[in-house]
């Protein structure tokens, strides 16, 4: 295996992942809210239960402010921490979570996909274009929004997450920052900066949900949301490129939909799964053209190693 197969191997192991568990988080959160739970119950025990499982990786790192200063990590807590899942929870209250999980990692993917050609300087190939138009396209049939009847502010609001989303990952890639590491600023720093106003205001309301309600949240929430699913989300960005590794995400709304019919016993149409099927090949275009990228690459760094240097007229190389 040679490897550049075993690095897009990786990544689609690692983004996999992450699509399981992002995929079903929603699910987790749909079951959490028909309990007592709330959004900011909910938001609490993923981050509080996260910086507890994290914050030995700060302890002996630190907050990484030789790469990011304090303004890198204020902007990475608040794309892709507290911050994020309250603006989130705030469009909850105008489009269902369905629409979130199409708008949100939909538009994420896009816009990762521009501001990697901008600020990171990735190959903007005919392939790559067509995978986020798709996508693009997907997320549009996905909820409706090319007749605009479900067109809502909730939309908007899904649509801004996916932008902060996305600036988190052109920051991590920017910086050259490790997973565990920006995961572990992402938890800790929600944790210091949301569980201390949750406490105040809302901490008396988690008390009266069963613990069995609570304990399977903070296990999902906690351990698999907030921890294991941004590790291996950053992570497949490391190994496919910031774009290819988000298109990935794009994947959410199919996983979402066969999860949601399984477990909630929600129906799915014939608009959504073409939806979906045009999601999926917009991945697919934007995996294949990240690997025929990688893949030029290296063919010039052979070659540039192999072709012997020429010398201009008149100077002998000595």
């Amino acid at each position: 295996m040679d490897a550049s197969t075993k690095t897009l191997l990786s990544g689609l192991f690692w983004g996999g992942i992450a699509v399981a568990v992002l995929s079903g988080s929603l699910v987790m959160l749909r079951l959490g809210v028909q309990t007592s739970l709330t959004p900011f119950d909910l938001a609490a025990l993923r981050f509080g239960i996260a910086a507890l499982l994290l914050v030995g990786v700060i302890w002996r790192r630190g907050w990484a402010m030789d790469k990011l200063g304090v303004l890198g990590v204020l902007a990475l807590v608040t794309c892709n921490g507290a911050p994020y899942i309250m603006v989130l929870s705030f469009g909850f209250q105008f489009a269902p979570a369905s629409d979130a999980g199409a708008i949100n990692p939909g538009l994420m993917a896009v816009f990762v996909g521009i501001l990697g050609w901008i600020f990171l300087g990735e190959n903007m190939r005919v392939a790559k274009i067509a995978g986020i138009l798709a996508v693009l396209a997907g997320t549009a049939l996905f909820t409706d929004l090319l007749t605009l009847r479900q067109a809502s502010f909730g939309h908007l609001i899904f649509a801004i997450t996916g932008g902060m989303w996305a600036s988190y990952v052109i920051i991590v890639r920017k910086t050259n920052l490790p997973a565990l590491h920006a995961t572990a600023i992402v938890a800790v720093g929600s944790a210091l900066s949301f569980l201390p106003v949750y406490l105040v205001f809302f901490g008396g309301q988690i008390l009266q949900a069963p613990v069995r309600d609570i304990a399977a949240q903070a296990i999902y929430q906690g351990a698999l949301t907030g921890a294991l699913a941004v590790f291996a989300f950053t992570k497949s960005t490391e190994y496919l490129g910031a774009s290819a590794g988000a298109a990935l995400t794009a994947l959410i709304p199919i996983v979402t939909l066969i999860m949601g019919a399984a477990f909630l016993g929600e129906t799915v149409d014939g608009w959504k799964i073409f939806a979906c099927a045009l999601v999926g090949l917009g991945v697919f275009l934007t995996l294949y053209a990240q690997r025929s990228s990688a893949a030029s690459r290296r063919s010039e760094m052979t070659e540039q190693q192999t072709t012997p240097r020429q010398w201009p007229t008149g100077e002998s190389g000595a």
